[in-house]
Parts: C-alpha cells; sequence; structure tokens
C-alpha cells in the first residue's frame, strides 16, 4: 500500500466517524394527550370564531390595516395559520383554544356555538360540534 493510499483510508474513516457523530439520535416516541378527560362535562360556548393574534388584542383593525386585508374573516384565516384558531368571547373577554383546526376555517369571524369540553388546564376546548349561532 502506497503512502497516499493509506492517507486515502485513513480520511475515509474519519469522515464516516465524523458522519456518525453528527447524526440525530433517533426521535423518541411522545405522549399525546387524551381528547378530553372522561370527567369533563360537555359544555356549550357562544362566541367568535378568530385567531390567537387578533383575539389578544380584541379587534382586527390594526392587523387588517398592516397587512391590507379586505375582511374580517380572511384576516382570521391568514393570522390562523401562525396563531391558530380560538373562541374569542367579547362579553367576557375571554379565549379558548379549540382542539379543531379544520372545522373553525368555514366560519371565520362569525358568531358561533360551539358544543365540547373544557380542559382548564390549557384552556382548550375539546369541541364535539360547531355551528354558526344566531
Amino acid at each position: 500500500m502506497n503512502k497516499y493510499s493509506a492517507l486515502s483510508a485513513v480520511a475515509i474513516g474519519m469522515l464516516s466517524v465524523c458522519g456518525l457523530a453528527l447524526q440525530s439520535p433517533p426521535p423518541r416516541p411522545t405522549q399525546q394527550k387524551a381528547p378530553a378527560k372522561a370527567a369533563a362535562p360537555i359544555q356549550t360556548f357562544v362566541g367568535v370564531i378568530s385567531d390567537g393574534q387578533c383575539a389578544i388584542k380584541g379587534s382586527h383593525s390594526e392587523i387588517r390595516k398592516k397587512a391590507s386585508v379586505n375582511s374580517d374573516a380572511n384576516c382570521v384565516k391568514g393570522c390562523s395559520r401562525k396563531f391558530g384558531y380560538v373562541l374569542y368571547v367579547p362579553t367576557t373577554k375571554k379565549i379558548y383554544k379549540l382542539s379543531d383546526q379544520e372545522r373553525p376555517a368555514e366560519l371565520a369571524a362569525k358568531r358561533v356555538k360551539i358544543k365540547g369540553a373544557l380542559d382548564k388546564s390549557t384552556n382548550t376546548i375539546y369541541v364535539s360540534s360547531i355551528e354558526q349561532a344566531n
């Protein structure tokens, strides 16, 4: 074996060791929380489908101006991509996270009635039904 072959073998060996060291460990299984606690009763909540950002402000006006959005519904749909859909109750100014992040899209910025179990520790409603309120 000549000098260059030996150096190549050493270099390949070192790269292999470095490559193994850079590999990330296998992902750990995560425990997912059960959809709702068995003891949590089904309740009815009435409010407006909003997004996590505008609900905190209590209004869409600031974001609509900043982003040149033409309606509250479009503001909710756009902001929900990053902040998620929530139920905002204007009378109490309470904000509830929603377990269902698909059905609220069709009711964005509308007054709704949601039936579900409330997990008080995370302030999340585990949605069983959503319908537009009168």
